[in-house]
């Protein structure tokens, strides 16, 4: 037996007046906060990330047993890869947000000096939009207590045909929000 709302017709006519998410349309807004630990990338600066996830968000399970049965309750939030958010940016010809991923990873911890900013309240806070098809933000996501955890490599290639480099970037937060 067919469900009638489940008909070519009533998925066209509710496909079209809704239409579909689509993966291109986020772009991060900043990465500010601490002192001296961040990337100083503003609204202005228009940096565009090539990809990454939305962050997750999970409720932590807690059995609880009975006469013999577990029950489920839900429990606290954690946040999944919140260790580890990978994130590629698309890089502008004067390498300058590679320069200010480099800087962000000295000021948190310098090797050569042995000192850093790598205490909690330096930590920044990162804003990324998910954008409508008119480039109007639907839904912004800030990552609280953000650090760089990882500069990643880039690849370098004078046998291509000029492709355009990307530079992945590795991030550690605590938590995140959706922001007013």
């Amino acid at each position: 037996m067919a469900f009638s709302n489940q008909a070519i017709n009533n998925f066209w006519d509710r496909a079209s007046s809704i239409d579909f998410a689509r993966q291109n349309l986020f772009r991060v807004i900043s990465i500010t906060g601490g002192q001296g630990g961040n990337a100083g990338i503003s609204e202005s600066d228009l940096v565009y990330l090539t990809s990454t996830t939305l962050p997750g968000r999970a409720i932590n399970n807690v059995p609880v047993p009975f006469m013999g049965l577990s029950f489920n309750v839900p429990g606290t939030a954690n946040y999944p890869n919140s260790a580890g958010w990978t994130i590629n940016f698309r890089m502008d010809s004067n390498q300058s947000i590679r320069d200010r991923l480099e800087k962000w990873s000295r000021s948190i911890f310098d090797d050569a000096k042995s000192t850093g900013v790598y205490s909690v309240g330096n930590q920044s806070t990162i804003t990324i939009a998910l954008m409508d098809k008119a480039g109007n933000p639907i839904r912004t996501y800030k990552l609280i207590g953000s650090y760089l955890v990882n500069v990643g490599e880039q690849t370098l290639d004078v046998t291509t045909a000029g492709e355009l480099i990307t530079q992945a970037a590795t991030i550690a937060y605590s938590y995140w929000e959706l922001a007013a």
